[in-house]
């Protein structure tokens, strides 16, 4: 009866190691990691109505500033990445409204990342997916309704308004830059799409703690980090090649500013 009795545990053994193998153990997908948008002018913390002064000696005001998140990716260390699952992964940046400037990422992978990338604006896809898909963050009656052209059937990726003295009162001394465009649908348009890469400079652990991504914004740097943007000459804009180059000032704009380290709860183990 002990040889028999061997048999049966090897048989055992083996039929685990096999199903071990057709079903592997997934990652432990209970991680938190919270992203921190820091607003601000010249290393100042953004306030709207506080004055400011941009690269070309002009003062300025603002009004409104607003931005989308979207296409969120984590780099592994070790290689590899995890995509933030797209259903979830669409957030609108308010300055008027700080409960937007902290987004929570629920459900990740427990590792180790190294880097992030997102984008600033809203893919193509959902550009054209149809309206009554678009819901949530992107629900064009509702929260995403600042943000959109009903005119150009398109999202508003980045809105910057506020006022200088540099403009004529004949305008109300205002300004306006509303940058979108995915490239178009039927034909080609343009594309301000933009994708931010940034490096953590260290290994970043979501396992029991929750490290907070404080990313700081200095929208200064919109003014003069390729092209130069003088409000004087160029007070709205929403289209065209200037946006373009808006896009690309603005884009620079986006930055690693410190990690800190929140304690996990019982719901974010």
């Amino acid at each position: 009866m002990k040889y028999p009795l061997i048999k049966i545990i090897a048989f055992g053994l083996i039929i685990t190691a096999l199903l071990s193998f057709v079903n592997p153990p997934k990652a432990k997908t209970n991680g938190t990691m919270v992203l921190k948008f820091n607003n601000l002018f010249n290393n100042q913390a953004v306030e709207f109505g506080k004055e400011y002064t941009n690269a070309h000696g002009e003062k300025l005001t603002l009004k409104t500033l607003n931005y989308f998140i979207s296409n969120i990716k984590l780099t592994l260390k070790g290689g590899g990445e995890y995509v933030v699952p797209q259903d979830s992964c669409y957030f609108l940046v308010k300055q008027s409204d700080i409960g937007t400037q902290q987004i929570v990422l629920h459900n990740l992978p427990a590792a180790k990342y190294t880097a992030i990338s997102f984008m600033v604006g809203i893919d193509s896809t959902r550009n054209t997916t149809d309206i009554s898909r678009r819901t949530g963050t992107l629900d064009v009656g509702s929260t995403a309704k600042v943000m959109y052209w009903s005119w150009n059937s398109g999202y508003i990726f980045f809105k910057m308004e506020g006022q200088s003295p540099v403009i004529p009162d004949s305008a109300g001394n205002n300004f306006y830059y509303h940058i979108g465009g995915f490239g178009g649908f039927q034909s080609k348009t343009i594309n301000n799409i933009r994708t931010k890469s940034i490096s953590f400079n260290e290994s970043v652990s979501n396992k029991n703690k929750i490290p907070v991504i404080n990313i700081d914004v200095d929208v200064a740097a919109l003014f003069n980090y390729k092209t130069p943007i003088l409000l004087a000459k160029d007070p709205d804009v929403m289209w065209g090649e200037l946006s373009v180059k808006i896009s690309e000032n603005y884009i620079s704009t986006f930055n690693l500013g410190s990690i800190d380290y929140a304690t996990a709860t019982n719901s974010d183990k």
